[in-house]
């Protein structure tokens, strides 16, 4: 099994790339509901017309492509819900009715390239126009919610590291600001309609967010051995499930726990030696509580924090975005704080870093966890 390095990424959030502390652009473009929270930020791509987080994807994949090696390549993508409103859904499905139901087999069925609709509505339509841009020889797409990213890239650095693949793209890409997705939320309940707290004893939901990112993965001698730079080393994976409620996790975070755990197994490495921990923090009242719990449990006293009060939580793509901007505070000498976070919880019970810590860490341990307990925990370490 050979080493896997991260040698370059591409982030696009609602914060601008040069201002991670969380600073974001003043003006709020295709969002106007009262019930949600906004944090503004807009990237428009032609390839992707019909399809926001499509256009965030291929933005991030055209910083990537003048210093793509070459060889076998793969694209791993995490993603989320078509970027429908209920109007374009109900015309797409519309020759799918039959006596006035939904028929389930006549959609699967139908393989017609002319007809837009499977097409329209499969999650890996991303992913297979991407792969062909770059040419990928194997192209995989992760659908578990907010996982989805985390174990995408997990999945590139196993394919790596067995000598599969010598070049992979892994990521995710996702923007649930269209009337199915936000609505959906607020009907949960899982929306804050003021902004996102993660860790604050004020925290009444998270911010809605889309985003994308990709690295680039690679086996370390081959980067060594073209003179590519290492952002960072990969050092494992770990993935759980619980299954404890659609919605909520288990109250002491054992899903997460196990996730953390088999992370550090696979990693091979000791809960002592992880400095930092990027936590998928969300901002609800239950969920923080209990990943606190868990990486109490686990890591112990680690400084923790959240990106989502900076840029809201992009979904599917969380786990991309929040390893790329963590991989950027290595660069850069800083451990980001938790935006949003000003009167700490005290039921939280991990050690949360509210401002920025003027030193990067140096081997760090990043969580996504989805709805239906679906869970994935990375770990990243300096070069």
């Amino acid at each position: 099994m050979s080493r896997v390095v991260i040698t370059a990424l591409a982030v696009r959030t609602a914060s601008r790339p040069d201002a991670f502390a969380g600073s974001c652009e003043p003006d709020a473009e295709a969002l106007d509901v009262p019930t949600v929270a906004r944090v503004p930020g807009l990237v428009e791509d032609p390839e992707f017309p019909d399809d926001r987080k499509g256009s965030l994807a291929s933005a991030v994949l055209e910083e990537l492509l003048p210093g793509l090696p070459g060889g076998r390549r793969g694209i791993f993508l995490g993603t989320g819900l078509s970027s429908l409103t209920p109007d374009e859904l109900a015309r797409d499905l519309f020759p799918y009715l039959r006596d006035g139901r939904f028929d389930r087999q006549l959609l699967a069925a139908d393989l017609d390239p002319s007809r837009p609709a499977p097409r329209r509505h499969m999650p890996e339509r991303v992913t297979d126009v991407l792969g062909g841009r770059i040419g990928a020889i194997r192209r995989e797409t992760s659908f578990s919610a907010c996982a989805a990213a985390a174990q995408s890239i997990a999945a590139a650095a196993g394919a790596i590291s067995r000598g599969e693949l010598d070049v992979a793209l892994a990521g995710g890409h996702d923007s649930m600001l269209h009337p199915i997705g936000y609505l959906s939320f607020v009907v949960l309940g899982a929306l804050s309609p003021s902004r996102g707290r993660p860790f604050d004893r004020r925290r009444d939901g998270f911010l809605m967010g889309e985003g994308a990112a990709l690295l680039q993965l690679e086996r370390e001698d081959d980067a060594i051995a073209r003179g590519a730079p290492i952002l960072a080393r990969f050092l494992g994976a770990g993935s759980s499930i619980d299954a404890h409620n659609v919605t909520a996790p288990h109250p002491e975070g054992l899903g997460a726990a196990l996730a953390m755990k088999r992370a550090l197994r696979d990693a091979g490495i000791s809960a002592s030696d992880i400095d930092y921990v990027n936590a998928h923090g969300t901002g609800t009242p239950v969920g923080d509580i209990a990943e606190s719990a868990a990486i109490r449990a686990v890591l112990g006293d680690v400084w923790v924090s959240s990106f989502k009060g900076a840029f809201g939580h992009c979904i599917a793509a969380a786990g991309a975005v929040e390893l790329a901007w963590c991989i950027r505070g290595m660069a850069e000498g800083v451990t980001f704080g938790t935006v949003g976070c000003e009167e700490l919880d005290p039921a939280i019970r991990c050690n949360t870093l509210i401002q920025n810590l003027g030193r990067p860490p140096r081997i760090l341990l990043s969580n996504s966890f989805g709805f239906g307990g679906q869970n994935c925990a990375l770990v990243v370490a300096a070069p």
